[in-house]
């Protein structure tokens, strides 16, 4: 069952491309964001995409939204297959796109209650990834190498010391589990899929405790996008046994995230 969500229920980031975001699924649109404004165009999905983008606008802090996302990508793959994306446009990690899947996320039956939680969760997990790996965060680099008391290295570049991300490595992944990831991505994500996602669900049984879901164990990048939509979500651990219950409330020591935190709340209601 576990493993089963890790292989379809794929809601992470895409790294940089310009090419159509999922060369398995099928691209319905795109459509440029000016500062937080849908561009209208002559795609057959606009008023899906116009509301899509409505909906996102006005449930996320429009600070953030208006200055990183510039791009709006419809997508399908199918239901329950990869429900959204965040992939940056630039190699500075200013300008961001969002890709969603309308299937997976779809707020117009506000009686489908399951259907209405996951696509805030997709959401949700999105917005992690955009105030986790923006320009702030990451800095543009070519390293690829994961080296002892370095900062963390991502696909978008590498972590700022004082970033999220690069705290919550240091607290939570730094290590034997940060080594024995690095190297199932060495040798197994780069060549074969099924070997790749086989291990890494092996990492999230033998790390149990440690991950909100199985879908965290992917990367860093997903473990703290994962954590974020918890804490988001849901309620502070009070009295935290467990390393993803201490992920959880990791988040609380930026007022800046409880205060996002507090205005994605307040505007989900209307959904709930």
């Amino acid at each position: 069952m576990k493993f089963s969500f890790l292989i379809t229920f794929l809601i992470g980031f895409f790294i940089p491309y310009s090419d159509p975001p999922n060369s398995e699924g099928e691209t319905l649109g795109s459509w440029e964001i000016r500062n937080g404004i849908f561009i209208e165009n002559d795609d057959d999905e606009t008023s899906i995409a116009r509301y899509n983008w409505m909906v996102f606008y006005n449930i996320f802090p429009k600070r953030v939204t208006q200055k990183y996302i510039k791009r709006l990508v419809l997508m399908t793959d199918g239901e329950d297959e990869k429900t959204g994306a965040l992939g940056s446009l630039n190699d500075r990690n200013t300008d961001w796109q969002l890709v969603i899947d309308p299937i997976d996320v779809n707020f117009t039956d506000m009686d489908d209650k399951t259907r209405i939680n996951q696509s805030i969760y997709t959401l949700v997990h999105e917005f992690g990834h955009l105030i986790t790996l923006n320009h702030t965060q990451i800095r543009p680099g070519k390293k690829s190498e994961q080296e002892p008391n370095e900062p963390y290295v991502t696909i978008e570049g590498i972590a700022n010391k004082k970033s999220y991300l690069n705290k919550f490595v240091n607290e939570f992944w730094n290590g034997s589990l940060l080594r024995e990831w690095d190297f199932i991505q060495k040798n197994y994500c780069f060549t074969e899929q099924k070997s790749c996602l086989e291990k890494l669900y092996g990492l999230y049984q033998e790390n149990y405790n440690d991950f909100i879901t199985d879908y965290a164990a992917e990367s860093p990048e997903e473990d703290i996008a994962e954590s974020w939509t918890a804490f988001v979500l849901g309620n502070k651990i009070e009295n935290p046994e467990t390393i993803s219950e201490l992920k959880i409330n990791f988040f609380y020591q930026f007022e800046e995230l409880v205060y996002y935190r507090k205005v994605i709340r307040k505007n989900i209601k209307k959904f709930q």
